[in-house]
């Protein structure tokens, strides 16, 4: 008979919109990231081929924040893009400095609870594009259909991306959309409605 509330871990405050210059070996690079353990059901190997299906892949430069189990898997697919991905663990201050540069999020994980690396990306200013999957919660924070694609569809994620990549005035007017709706899910916010 109780009455129940879910109410989210909160994102840390440090993580708000910010634009910092591009490190120069990506200055003429479209920046996408992706935050998370590297396992099966986080499927990166989706991210991967979506980009690799891009018009605009010559120009793609892909960043993965995380390890795990299938980083070797992860690794393979990553060295052969154009530009292959950068992959690597980075400490809360060095994350906050590579979403600031990046130019959009993606979000592929088959399977997740709170996705609070997309929340944090989305509250620094990037734009997502996330798995419409059925065992993952992350889709509820996409605006609209731009920012959604079919679980596992990797020739939808590609025109996502290039949407986002002709369309950069919206990009940027969405931008501070979805860091105005990631106000609400801030630790303090989340802290009070205990």
């Amino acid at each position: 008979k109780s009455q129940i509330h879910v109410i989210s871990n909160g994102i840390d405050p440090d993580f708000k919109y910010r634009k910092i210059p591009k490190e120069p070996k990506y200055a003429d690079k479209f920046l996408i990231l992706m935050i998370g353990r590297m396992s099966v059901e986080k499927k990166q190997e989706v991210f991967l081929e979506g980009v690799m299906k891009s018009k605009y892949r010559d120009n793609i430069q892909v960043i993965l924040a995380g390890k795990g189990p299938t980083y070797k898997k992860i690794r393979r697919l990553g060295d052969k893009m154009p530009n292959p991905a950068v992959i690597d663990f980075y400490t809360k201050n060095q994350l906050i400095d590579v979403i600031s540069m990046c130019d959009l999020y993606v979000h592929s994980a088959h399977v997740e609870i709170e996705a609070m690396s997309c929340m944090e990306a989305f509250a620094g200013g990037l734009v997502p594009i996330i798995a419409d999957s059925k065992k993952s919660a992350t889709k509820q924070f996409a605006l609209d259909d731009r920012s959604l694609f079919e679980d596992g569809n990797t020739d939808q994620l590609a025109q996502k991306i290039d949407y986002w990549y002709e369309h950069p005035e919206e990009k940027q007017k969405m931008e501070h959309e979805y860091a105005e709706s990631a106000k609400k899910y801030l630790l303090d916010s989340c802290v009070r409605q205990c």
